[in-house]
């Protein structure tokens, strides 16, 4: 429901703050008086299209902001949930703000966040519902004839259920359709995955497996090198001339007579017995490893072809081994599918059969919970119209088959007979503004607590009407807001003294300047309104 709307710099109003509450709330006032200012904000609120001229005069900016509760509006919380926009799941309030300028551009907020028009425009659909003699949005097209209908019958868990049935079955037959012309590419993919795997196979790639083979072909291409820098070292210490091992030997009696002559020495002499012995040790290793220095050419060759395939490999597959791998397990996969498609087909064909089957059997079953509606339907439609002085008026709905949709295979259309013996008239052409207002509100009157709207505003529904049924729209109206509530802007005051809330909306001239005042009535100011409105004459 709405809780307060405040107005500033919109036609003649320059700042007004509206409270409403639950049940019927109305708006009166002279003509000209600014009522529209509030059907315009309210408007602009639920996303309408900005016209520049609704700025006061003199301004450079308008702002409209309304408060409203949100509690019961499960559809709505779930959109502003996927849109990321805060709102207190206890609190369940909503602030919805527009700001318009005097270029004409226009911004939106929703509890202080900056949204996109169309985004305003979306959750509008949520929050106000416009009604007036000139259009209702129940009345414009045939899409909305089938809602009004399946909203009547509580169907749209059912409406649901086919169409999550229908989407599937869709998307199955695309799936189909894709496999079974597809039949060129799938060859051309079967070409492409056997001559991959085949250059796979033949390279046998495994893992670890460059790491080992580097390191040996590391080892065998260097075999001269080592041959060679090894030899020296040895020739260094083992030669027959002048090594370093036979000058050690040789100086060896010398160094142990020192320190016989000086026992300073002995730890000296002692680290020259074990460098000696080091070196021995060093010479018998260089000696080992130059007998397991293996040159080996032709293994050399193999290795480098070796090495160069894992290269190719993954130049082309992967950037690692594993990756190699993993890409050739994945062809094997592809390939097993590609080639055993026609099972595919098959499994799929069977499966859209089976969906199909359901489908069918759901879209029956909503036809007929659709017929079985519309019987009822009609007569609540009738009912009420009959008791907004259409005595001799009928009300039709026709259902008749229409290519299957997301909503089923029904087209719904409803018809107006408002004159015996005349021929029946498609309702979105109705051109009776009286007959508009009329129907409009036997639609609210029957789907009252249908409609999950935190407002509805009815817009002077009540024009074209005379004082006798004007009694009575107001009592529909009051019994609407019993379940939903109503926002009202009447002249009527047989259609006001029904109200909880009643505000007053007049002009005043202030410093030269026309301004728009609202006025919360008390029950005297009330009734002096209603006899305003009656004309001077008491209607108590």
């Amino acid at each position: 429901m709405l809780r307060a709307l405040r107005i500033f710099n919109i036609i003649l109003i320059d700042s007004a703050e509206i409270t409403f509450e639950e049940g019927l709330n109305v708006i009166t006032g002279e003509t000209g008086s600014g009522k529209s200012a509030i059907m315009q904000s309210l408007s602009l609120i639920a996303g309408a299209k900005v016209d520049a001229g609704v700025i006061r005069k003199g301004c450079d900016k308008g702002i409209v902001e309304a408060l409203f509760e949100i509690s019961n509006l499960e559809v709505l919380k779930q959109l502003l949930t996927d849109a990321g926009i805060d709102f207190s799941p206890d609190a369940e309030e909503l602030i919805v703000r527009r700001e318009i300028s005097e270029n004409g551009k226009s911004r939106g907020f929703i509890n202080n966040q900056l949204v996109q028009i169309a985004f305003l425009k979306k959750i509008g659909e949520h929050l106000v519902d416009i009604v007036n003699q000139h259009a209702s949005r129940y009345l414009l097209s045939l899409d909305s004839h089938r809602q009004l209908v399946d909203m009547y019958g509580n169907l749209k868990t059912d409406v649901d259920s086919f169409a999550s049935l229908w989407s599937e079955e869709n998307r199955l037959k695309r799936d189909l359709s894709a496999l079974v012309n597809g039949e060129s590419q799938r060859l051309r993919e079967i070409a492409i995955c056997s001559h991959e795997l085949e250059e796979l196979h033949q390279g046998k790639i495994k893992e670890g497996e460059e790491d080992d083979l580097f390191l040996e072909y590391s080892r065998l291409s260097a075999s001269e090198e080592l041959v060679e820098r090894s030899s020296g070292i040895l020739k260094a210490l083992k030669s027959e001339k002048a090594s370093i091992l036979q000058l050690l030997h040789s100086q060896r009696d010398n160094f142990e007579k020192l320190m016989l002559l000086d026992s300073t020495l002995k730890d000296a002499y002692t680290a020259y017995q074990n460098a000696t012995a080091e070196l021995q040790e060093i010479g018998y290793t260089l000696t080992s490893f130059q007998g397991k220095i293996e040159a080996n050419p032709a293994r050399v060759n193999l290795l480098n072809d070796r090495l160069k395939c894992i290269s190719m490999l993954k130049r082309k597959y992967g950037n690692t081994i594993e990756e190699v791998i993993a890409y050739q397990t994945a062809a094997e996969q592809k390939l097993e599918r590609l080639s055993n498609i026609d099972i595919e087909i098959e499994d799929l064909k069977e499966k859209v059969a089976s969906i199909a089957s359901s489908t069918d059997a759901e879209s029956q079953a909503l036809t007929l919970k659709r017929q079985e509606t519309i019987s009822r339907f009609q007569k609540a439609i009738v009912t009420e119209l009959k008791e907004l002085n259409m005595p001799k008026v009928e009300f039709e709905i026709d259902l008749t088959p229409q290519k299957r949709s997301a909503t089923g295979n029904d087209g719904i259309e409803f018809f107006l007979l408002p004159n015996v013996g005349e021929h029946r008239v498609p309702l979105k052409d109705s051109a009776s503004g009286g007959e508009i207002s009329r129907v409009a509100l036997a639609f609210h009157a029957v789907l009252a607590g249908k409609e999950k709207r935190a407002i509805l505003l009815f817009d002077e529904i009540d024009a074209n009407i005379g004082g006798a049924t004007a009694s009575v729209v107001g009592k529909k109206l009051k019994e609407i807001a019993a379940k939903q509530q109503v926002i009202c802007i009447t002249h009527f005051p047989q259609v006001a003294k029904q109200a909880k809330i009643h505000w007053q909306i007049s002009k005043v001239e202030i410093n030269g300047r026309t301004s728009t005042q609202m006025l919360l009535l008390n029950p005297k100011d009330r009734k002096l309104e209603l006899t305003r409105m009656v004309g001077g004459v008491p209607l108590f």
